[in-house]
């Protein structure tokens, strides 16, 4: 059953608790942009209040459009993932919107920091570094299916509670996130997940409510869920050694997925938990630091 749009105004206005943020207003627009200084593969939140024309509202961010979607209380609210490639810097989120028969444009910037991710080594069997020619086809059909299903972007999100970790607390995320790996002396993509290390057949849980975008086996990624939370947000659970559900399923957030395996190209039984947030690479246990809110003064 779908959640009100009151009752997702509600537990997301205190899941992030952006009302203790600093704010600017123009022209009309109270705007508020949490955090506004980010590592590369961190999420930003933009909030806004706008009491007049709010269809005219649109924004920004480094150039990509930002997907608001509607509050309550006629707020609107929009998710900015920053790639894990995403170059360090200064970029403005940019609103535009029309108060009084006037164009206005308002701008805030954010700062996007090196996370200086470390570079990991491992020496594995060739079959395991370089696929089999034979199997490129395969590959290069599997990454446009997954690019096709991560543009689209649902304005309602399916969530409305804090994100939690897909497994038990008892296996700790490896710091693998963002890691550039070299595989038997060969320099590869950074790595786009976070692994836990787990014995094979350990539970694995929806990390928040969605419904299930995909299930199937992927050449990399081996058997694996797919879930949509809307606003253009994905979690990505793979390697795995069974599946519990079904696509186009709505799954409460801790609803079993599946268990842990060592499908895929995978070395041995572990949860590779991915994030997407539009076209970025983002940070999954990113999304778990929404629930903090920021900083008080």
């Amino acid at each position: 059953m779908r959640r009100s749009a009151a009752q997702w105004t509600r537990a997301l206005l205190a899941l992030v608790a952006l009302s203790i943020a600093p704010r600017t207003a123009t022209a009309g627009l109270v705007a508020t942009v949490w955090p506004t200084e980010v590592r590369q593969g961190e999420v930003v939140v933009v909030q806004v209040s706008i009491p007049d024309s709010p269809e005219t509202l649109r924004g920004t961010f480094a150039g990509r459009p930002l997907l608001f979607a509607p509050l309550a209380d006629g707020a609107y609210r929009a998710l900015v993932g920053i790639d894990l490639g995403h170059s360090p810097g200064t970029y403005p989120v940019t609103l535009h919107w029309r108060h009084q028969e006037t164009d206005v444009t308002h701008e805030v910037p954010v700062a996007v920091r090196d996370a200086a991710f470390p570079i990991q080594r491992l020496t594995l069997p060739p079959r395991m570094v370089d696929p089999d020619p034979a199997d490129l086809p395969r590959i290069q059909e599997e990454q446009e299916l997954l690019e096709a299903l991560f543009a689209q972007a649902d304005r309602i999100p399916h969530f409305a509670e804090p994100f939690v970790l897909p497994i038990d607390q008892a296996f700790q995320p490896t710091g693998t996130f963002g890691r550039r790996r070299v595989l038997t002396g060969r320099l590869r993509s950074p790595h786009t997940g976070e692994d836990f290390s787990a014995p094979a057949g350990t539970p694995v849980h929806a990390s928040n409510r969605g419904q299930v975008a995909y299930t199937g086996v992927l050449y990399f990624a081996g058997r694996c869920v797919i879930l949509d939370h809307g606003l253009g947000l994905y979690t990505l659970y793979f390697h795995l050694d069974s599946i519990a559900v079904d696509p186009g399923e709505m799954v409460e957030r801790g609803r079993l997925l599946g268990s842990v395996g060592a499908t895929g190209r995978a070395t041995g039984p572990h949860l590779h938990w991915g994030a997407r947030l539009g076209p970025a690479r983002v940070d999954p246990m990113a999304l778990l630091r929404l629930g903090d809110g920021p900083p008080r003064p």
